[in-house]
């Protein structure tokens, strides 16, 4: 449908103009020229001056100005009517029912961002509250050995401190430990500790029967 905003765009580039040679040679600012040609007269500062602006840029672009200002007078009286609809039978059909500006896109980011700091602090206090896992794959308990030497093995955090029976042991970078201790005749108390950066300590007992 023909409207005021496209017959002056379209004469506007018809002459090879673009708004800021418009708004120097009729002094009406370029964001006032761009919501004419958009037709979006609530952007102009009264309907009074949409008026004066609209028939300046026809007179300066030689059109008819007596049907342009027709023009005006009909989109304005529909656009008053408009206004006094219902807003679901005004507005499009198919309107988007979610209309993303910059305001709101930034406002989703940082929400985002929020959320996944959260869940971050989230994280770390659960890790803060929680002993490391600790696995003792070797010896079994209640496993009688013959040798005076048992091999102690298992898995626990990478950060984790590991004591055999109070002694530190290297941890290796995936978590996985290996030592060798002395045990005497008869049942050997073996306590495996895994110690958290934290303070929390996750415990393992295996009790050994050796006969030599």
């Amino acid at each position: 449908m023909k409207t005021v905003g496209s017959m002056l765009q379209e004469a506007r580039i018809a002459k090879g103009l673009s708004p800021i040679d418009v708004e120097r040679a009729i002094k009406i600012r370029e964001k006032y020229i761009i919501a004419i040609e958009a037709n979006d007269f609530d952007r102009l500062p009264s309907p009074s001056y949409a008026k004066g602006f609209v028939r300046n840029y026809a007179e300066y672009l030689g059109l008819p100005t007596d049907a342009v200002m027709a023009f005006f007078r009909r989109q304005m009286t529909d656009v008053s009517k408009a206004s006094l609809l219902p807003k679901g039978v005004s507005d499009p059909l198919n309107a988007p029912l979610v209309h993303l500006t910059p305001g709101r896109f930034v406002g989703f980011l940082v929400s985002v961002l929020l959320i996944i700091f959260l869940f971050y602090l989230g994280n770390q206090y659960f890790r803060i509250g929680k002993a490391p896992p600790l696995t003792v794959t070797s010896p079994a308990d209640q496993q009688i050995v013959t040798s005076s030497r048992v091999v102690v093995e298992g898995k626990s955090d990478a950060d984790a401190t590991v004591t055999i029976n109070g002694i530190s042991t290297i941890v290796r970078d995936d978590g996985r430990f290996y030592e060798q201790i002395a045990v005497e005749p008869g049942v050997n108390k073996i306590t495996v500790s895994a110690t958290s950066r934290f303070g929390k300590t996750s415990t393992e007992i295996r009790e050994v029967g050796y006969q030599p």
